[in-house]
């Protein structure tokens, strides 16, 4: 977060250090000029990086950009931002990260029309990783399978409960639960 495209500021992308070393990072930009973030995003060892449609003047230009890197490319949708818009470019892209609340702030409040989202950016490229983020917990997270969604990004449901260990825990077990083939 660069407190231009979202009010808010997070960490450089230095301080991940060597993440990279025992994690495979994922690093969602919600910054103008996602561009001038891509060198970094090498140099911690990125394995994925999405930028926002919303957060360039360009798309083709980004999406250019990327390609002198490794790192598989993302775009991230804000919620008013329609699936048409990032139609486009849904084949030069690996992955599309569907907000489910309005960027930069975490505890914000889910918005459902955004599981809407799922079975529309699927049909228009159906091997896209499709990922969701924001206000997810155990009260939605069945809806959201249910309709498609590759894997979830949760933050407070599992950082704000009692015991972070045992909300992880639960969120896995239904989503494995719903991933299950059916009538096996």
């Amino acid at each position: 977060m660069d407190g231009k495209f979202v009010p808010n500021v997070s960490i450089n992308l230095a301080e991940l250090g060597d993440a990279h070393e025992f994690f495979n990072l994922e690093i969602h930009l919600m910054v103008k000029n996602p561009e001038s973030y891509f060198e970094d995003c090498k140099e911690v060892g990125a394995k994925r990086v999405y930028f926002h449609l919303e957060g360039t003047k360009d798309i083709a230009k980004t999406l250019f950009a990327m390609e002198r890197y490794e790192f598989q490319k993302g775009i991230a949708l804000n919620p008013g931002t329609s699936v048409a818009q990032c139609a486009p470019f849904a084949k030069s892209v690996d992955a599309v990260l569907l907000m489910s609340v309005t960027p930069g702030a975490q505890g914000s409040k889910f918005i459902p029309s955004a599981i809407e989202k799922i079975p529309a950016i699927k049909a228009v490229n159906e091997k896209l990783l499709v990922g969701m983020d924001g206000g997810i917990s155990k009260v939605n997270i069945q809806d959201i399978f249910l309709r498609g969604i590759d894997y979830i990004a949760s933050g407070s449901a599992i950082w704000k409960a009692q015991n972070s260990i045992a909300s992880l825990r639960e969120l896995e077990e239904i989503a494995e639960q719903i991933k299950k083939p059916h009538g096996l």
